[in-house]
Formats: C-alpha cells, sequence, structure tokens
C-alpha cells in the first residue's frame, strides 16, 4: 500500500489543496513554500513520535489568509493488500482496497476529531491512533541529530535480528557472550593494575574528600562501564576499518548514508515473508545535507531503487531533483490569487513527464535549477545569459533572493520551455531578437518576413491558449487584424521593421513578452551615451577611425566571450540602462515576485 492522496483545508498556508503521491515522491519548492508544514500534516495522522499535546491544534495551524476555525487533512490510501492493515481497519478499507484517514482541527478549545472510512464520504468519527502499530510514518527533520539517530536505528536493527534468531544460534550466542563478558572483566582487572590509572583514582577520590562527606563509602575508579550480557549490543558503535584498523564513522554526510543503509537494511528484514507486521512510510527532510554533488545524485538512485517502501523527500537540492523521475516531482509554489501553496498538476503527474521528455535533446539545457525558481527569464542564448545576470546585478535586483532564473533555450524554441512551467506553475518572461528571414519560394517568389515579431505572436498565443482566463479581448482583435503585416515582405526595410516593432511591443509586454529592438547588440550599443562609449574603449576603435556599424559587428563576433568580458570590465556603465527597454524584462521578472509575496 501506499499514502495516495493528501487533501488539505485551511491549514497553514494551505487553504483548498490536493496532493498526489507515487510510492517515491520529491517535494521541492522555494523556501517558505510550505514543504515542512505538509509533512507535518500527514504527521499528525501518522508520526508515532507525537505526544497527544502534539495533536492538539495550536493557533498557527489554522490558515491565516482566511481566519478559518476549522481546518481538515485528509490521507487517502492506495493498493491495500497487507493482512495487518485490514486487520485493523475490518470495513473501512474499500473494494478498490482504499482506505481514508481523516483530521479535523476546532479553534474553539483546541480539541480535534479524527475519522476513518471506505471513502472521503463514508467516514466515521475514531477513538485515537490506534492504528499506529501496523500504519505509521518514520519521520527524519533537516535539523536532526544524526548521532542519536543512528544509535536508534542500530538498535532497531540489531533487536530485530535477535528476535530472528533459531534456537540453536540462541544457544551459540549465549555461550559467545559468557565468554565475552568474562574476557571484558579480564580487561578492567588488567586496566586497574596500570600505575597511572590507579594513580588517577586515587588522587580523584582525594579531592572529592576534600568537597563533601557524602558518599564516602564509594570508591571512583578509571574503568570501564561493563555492560550486562542482554544489554552488549546496544553499546555496539558504527566504525569505519581501514587496514583493520577501526576509526570512528566519517562526517555528517557519511553518517548520513550510514543511517539510510540502515534503515533499508531494517526495512528490507521487516518485509523478508511478503506480509509485514507494520507499513511505515519514510519522510525525510533534505537527504543530501553534507553530501557533494555526485554524491547527491547517488543518494537520488539509491532511495528510488533500494528502499523498499513508500519514501517522500524534500529537497533543496537540484542535483536529486535532476536525477528524480519527473512524474513523481511534487512541485509547490505560492498561488496568485490568493498566495495560498498548491501543487503543480496536484502533484505526481504524467503530464510533467511528458513535458519534460517533449525537451528531448534539449533535456541538458534544462537547468534543473529552474524547479525551484518563482520566475524564469527566457533569452535565446548565453551572452543573454551574461548580460542579464550583470544586469540585475548593476540594478540591484538580487536574482537568488528573489528565486528568479534566467535560462536560455539556445535557440528560438521557447514553446516546449514554456509549457513546462505552465504546467510546474512556474511565472515566465521571455526576450526575442526582432529578426528580419529571408523565405525562399518557388511559386511564388523569395519574400522577406519579420520573423522575431511572428514569434513573439506565436509565443503570445501559446500563452493564452493555457492560460485563457488571461487573454484580454481587444489585444486579441489587435493581434488577428494586423498580424498579416508581418509577412511577403519585399524588402527588409529598416523603417519598416521599427514601425512594426513599436506597433507591436506594448501588447506584447503586458503578457511578459519582450521584444529586441533589433537584436541584444544593437539593442545595448543604442542605450544610453556612456555605454556606447564603454563599447567603443573596450574594442580599442580610434575615435576617427570606428564607425557604429564595426562595433556592433565586432560585438557579434565570439558574442558570449566579448559579453563576460565586456560587462566584468565595464560594470559601471550598466545602472545606466535602467529606464531603458533594454531593462525591462528583469523588471517585469521583479514585479511578478513582489506580487507573489505581497499578501
Amino acid at each position: 500500500m501506499f499514502l495516495y492522496r493528501v487533501k488539505l483545508k485551511n491549514f497553514r498556508n494551505f487553504v483548498d489543496s490536493e496532493f498526489i503521491f507515487n510510492k517515491k515522491s520529491l517535494i521541492i519548492g522555494a523556501n517558505d513554500v510550505g514543504k515542512t508544514n505538509l509533512l507535518d500534516a500527514i504527521r499528525l495522522l501518522l508520526d508515532k513520535s507525537l505526544s497527544e499535546n502534539d495533536l492538539e491544534p495550536a493557533s498557527e495551524d489554522f490558515c491565516a489568509l482566511n481566519n478559518s476555525n476549522t481546518f481538515e487533512i485528509l490521507l487517502q490510501f492506495a493498493d491495500i493488500t497487507e493482512d495487518c492493515i485490514r486487520a485493523k481497519f475490518p470495513g473501512n478499507i474499500s473494494d478498490q482496497n482504499q482506505l481514508f484517514l481523516k483530521y479535523t482541527g476546532f479553534k474553539d478549545g483546541k480539541h480535534y476529531e479524527l475519522s476513518a472510512g471506505r471513502s472521503e464520504d463514508e467516514l466515521e468519527e475514531i477513538k485515537g491512533r490506534f492504528y499506529l502499530k501496523v500504519l505509521n510514518l518514520k519521520y527524519v527533520p533537516a535539523n536532526r541529530q544524526i548521532d542519536t539517530f543512528l544509535k536508534n536505528q542500530k538498535n532497531r536493527l540489531l533487536e530485530k535480528l535477535k528476535s530472528n534468531r533459531t534456537e540453536e544460534q540462541v544457544r551459540e550466542d549465549e555461550s559467545q557472550l559468557t565468554n565475552l563478558i568474562s574476557l571484558l572483566s579480564d580487561v578492567q582487572g588488567l586496566l586497574d593494575k596500570l600505575s597511572f590509572v590507579d594513580k588517577g583514582g586515587s588522587l580523584l577520590n582525594d579531592e572529592l574528600k576534600k568537597l563533601a562527606e557524602h558518599h564516602v563509602s564509594q570508591e571512583i575508579k578509571l574503568g570501564m562501564d561493563i555492560p550486562k550480557s542482554n544489554d552488549l549490543f546496544r553499546k555496539v558503535q558504527l566504525l569505519s576499518y581501514v587496514n583493520d584498523q577501526a576509526i570512528q564513522l566519517g562526517g555528517d554526510g557519511r553518517k548520513n548514508q550510514a543511517f539510510l543503509a540502515l534503515w533499508a537494511a531494517l526495512n528490507d528484514i521487516e518485509n523478508s515473508d511478503g506480509q509485514p507486521d507494520e507499513v511505515s512510510l519514510f519522510c525525510i527532510e533534505e537527504p543530501e545535507a553534507h553530501l557533494h554533488p555526485h554524491q547527491q545524485r547517488r543518494l537520488s538512485e539509491y532511495l528510488v531503487y533500494n528502499l523498499n517502501t513508500q519514501v517522500i523527500l524534500t529537497s533543496h537540492s537540484p542535483f536529486i531533483a535532476s536525477e528524480f523521475q519527473p512524474e513523481s516531482i511534487v512541485r509547490l509554489y505560492t498561488c496568485n490569487e490568493d498566495h495560498s501553496t498548491k501543487a503543480a498538476k496536484s502533484g505526481a503527474s504524467a503530464e510533467i513527464k511528458a513535458k519534460v521528455e517533449g525537451l528531448e535533446f534539449r533535456l541538458n539545457v534544462l537547468s534543473s535549477e529552474v524547479y525551484f525558481s518563482d520566475c524564469v527569464l527566457l533569452v535565446e542564448g548565453s551572452s543573454e545569459v551574461i548580460f542579464y545576470k550583470a544586469l540585475a546585478i548593476a540594478l540591484g535586483i538580487e536574482l537568488d533572493r528573489l528565486n528568479i532564473s534566467i535560462l536560455s533555450v539556445e535557440g528560438v524554441g521557447f514553446e516546449r520551455y514554456i509549457e513546462l512551467f505552465d504546467i510546474l506553475g512556474i511565472p515566465w518572461v521571455i526576450r526575442t531578437d526582432n529578426d528580419y528571414q529571408l523565405v525562399t519560394a518557388k511559386k511564388q517568389g523569395n519574400y522577406y518576413r519579420l520573423s522575431g515579431i511572428q514569434r513573439a505572436i506565436s509565443v503570445w498565443k501559446l500563452k493564452h491558449t493555457l492560460q485563457p482566463a488571461s487573454a484580454n479581448p481587444e489585444h486579441i482583435k489587435f493581434i488577428t487584424d494586423n498580424e498579416n503585416e508581418l509577412t511577403h515582405l519585399v524588402d527588409s526595410d529598416e523603417r519598416y521593421r521599427q514601425e512594426m516593432y513599436h506597433k507591436f511591443y506594448e501588447v506584447l509586454k503586458t503578457s511578459g513578452i519582450y521584444l529586441a529592438n533589433i537584436g541584444l547588440e544593437e539593442d545595448l550599443f543604442n542605450t544610453s551615451e556612456s555605454v556606447r562609449n564603454s563599447l567603443r574603449q573596450f574594442y580599442d576603435y580610434p575615435v576617427k577611425d570606428y564607425s557604429d556599424e564595426a562595433v556592433i559587428k565586432k560585438m557579434k563576433d565570439k558574442k558570449s566571450t566579448h559579453m563576460f568580458n565586456f560587462v566584468k570590465i565595464n560594470y559601471k556603465c550598466l545602472p545606466d540602462i535602467n529606464g531603458y527597454e533594454l531593462a525591462e524584462p528583469l523588471n517585469h521578472c521583479k514585479k511578478i515576485i513582489e506580487e507573489l509575496r505581497r499578501v
């Protein structure tokens, strides 16, 4: 069985949200979007470690966005075949092998009710979480004390293995333990005979007598805490061995790996006979802690293929996200309408997989950091990425703080990226060149078209197909009435390009689609006089010899390399670009974030 769906109403930052999970799921999203809140909701019904006081609703559990007096948490389980679950919930499992559990919190009196049933509409109140022995959640928080977790998990594994022994193994182990305890006692006796150990104990006792008369009959010694035979395994530690030399287990990253390995081993033992005594859902926050990128990717693969139970992760790691199956990614985002948190496509979705795979060879261009973005600026190439990142710094637009990514599509194929971002609930802005294109046609004869504006209109149409409610009827009519003016042109007249640019620019930019006047290099050169002078000096043109065309041509030669060095050397002139159309895409992204975070 597995947790298939979670439905939250008026719980913390969730007004009315649904989350679909697979057997392995990764929850991602920006900081403070509600990843931990989602896990906390599940924990209220399944976490054995929560006390009765922890279960009582707190003031902050009620959604502040609508001042609700109640909240609801509904869990839907699917594919139930385990005998232990069926025995614990007689009459509550449907013919489709589904089970529903619900928590309802009430602000008045700070009390709650639990219910269970065969469907969402057939729930009956239950008394307490009586089912936790067979159905529960194992939770590892982001701020975990890894040494404590390791110790507890190690003891659980050894206890389980101890209880699974045959009678013959028990007899052999008891004999070995008796010998071992005897040997440890001999070690203590030999330790007492070491002069410096004996002297240390005597000095300590002498000083203690000066401090107090209490417990004078008790002698303090330097020695070993020799356990009883039935507690010996609790003293066993996890150690690394190098050339048969025991050393302490490494840093926190290695300890995290050891902890997960213990979990996997214990889970395999508990499920070895096909009918487990309990079903446990594993929830791990930020498993990537203290691991370098290669180990993060390996960890993602391990959790998917080696833990034989349902696993729900939260992560900020693009390396884990890039290796996870896209149909198992649950991306949380803040809804623009009511500022509540929702999941893209309600969680794990085959549609997301289809859109990611639709990128085909472009998949390597899609930076996995985009999954965590609140807004993406799409541009044509790497020189635009370099320029806009530098311009953002110059204008004081902190991309990382605002969760804005700048992504190159390495060409002009914006549509597939936009379709993916729409499914993921990620707002986007694009900037594209205002190109002319010569079309070769035998029957009609050759002609020109303003392919850049046509491309921008295609993106505009796609956006309003995906988001019909955002379409402005006047803009629809304007596009329909005027787009024929962009094709079957007799030449590539510059004045006509400028006329069409000014005609379409304002309509397109209201949808976050920014058209270059000509191209990045021309538009940059034609901003402020300080930028033009900096470009002339950068390319070392003598005043009497240079021409604007020569400078722009030079800019387009090895343009990414030239752009990188130009913005690095001439950083001080970049603030002068603010106020020009070239800076508008960045400011639009900033405005989207400001509106998103305004409550």
